[in-house]
């Protein structure tokens, strides 16, 4: 247990207020620090316990002598519950996903409608299309999945902040997915999307580009009469 000697006293205090699943938000409010005060302590202490994650770090905590094994197990469950809770989050999207394909497929005769998308509309194609990177999609498709995927990403981050991280990751693959045909739509290649990994300016560059009109069209062709 060299590693865990390695750890000064307040980053033993930042790792026990993480083990209590705080953000680091709530651990710089509760230590009396900044932010990036936090920041840094933990990156110390991922490299001195050589771990690369937040979920890692809970693990390689859990076997610390220093810490009650009181405290242990109850982490260990919180994990065990997160975890649980994200394979139900996946089968339940799975399963709403499998029933809108059926009910699709039903109304495939029904022709289809030449408005704008309304919010549930735009989930449920977004999720039947969760890994679909062809074809194009409309500004409303894309834009109240994306406001979806913020008013749940912000509530559950008031909590649990991995919790939120889990469904960002879940819904990372139909966000990069309606995004590509959102782009195709707006007459753009789908490779603009690697702007995503320029910070900042990257995200604000894109937006201008999804929130352009169908490719073809012109401002007026786009306005309700």
């Amino acid at each position: 247990m060299e590693q865990f000697n390695k750890l000064s006293k307040r980053e033993w205090e930042v790792a026990r207020l993480l083990l209590e699943g705080k953000s680091n938000k709530l651990i710089a409010l509760s230590l009396g620090i900044s932010d990036r005060t936090v920041e840094f302590h933990l990156k110390n202490i991922y490299n001195k316990l050589q771990v690369s994650t937040r979920v890692e770090l809970i693990l390689k905590l859990g076997q610390s002598p220093v810490a009650g094994r009181g405290e242990v197990a109850e982490n260990q469950d919180k994990l065990k519950s997160l975890w649980n809770w994200a394979e139900s989050l996946r089968d339940a999207v799975s399963t709403i996903s499998e029933e809108l394909i059926m009910k699709s497929k039903v109304n495939s005769n029904v022709p289809n409608e030449t408005g704008p998308m309304t919010f549930y509309e735009s989930i449920r194609e977004c999720f039947i299309k969760y890994a679909e990177f062809n074809g194009r999609a409309s500004r409303s498709e894309f834009w109240w999945f994306m406001l979806f995927i913020v008013l749940v990403a912000s509530a559950l981050l008031l909590i649990n902040e991995t919790v939120s991280n889990i469904f960002l990751i879940a819904t990372l693959l139909p966000l990069l997915a309606v995004g590509t045909r959102r782009l195709r739509d707006s007459g753009k290649s789908p490779w603009w999307q690697l702007f995503l990994l320029v910070p900042v300016g990257g995200i604000i560059s894109l937006g201008f580009l999804w929130a352009l009109p169908p490719a073809g069209s012109t401002l007026e062709d786009t306005l309700p009469a």
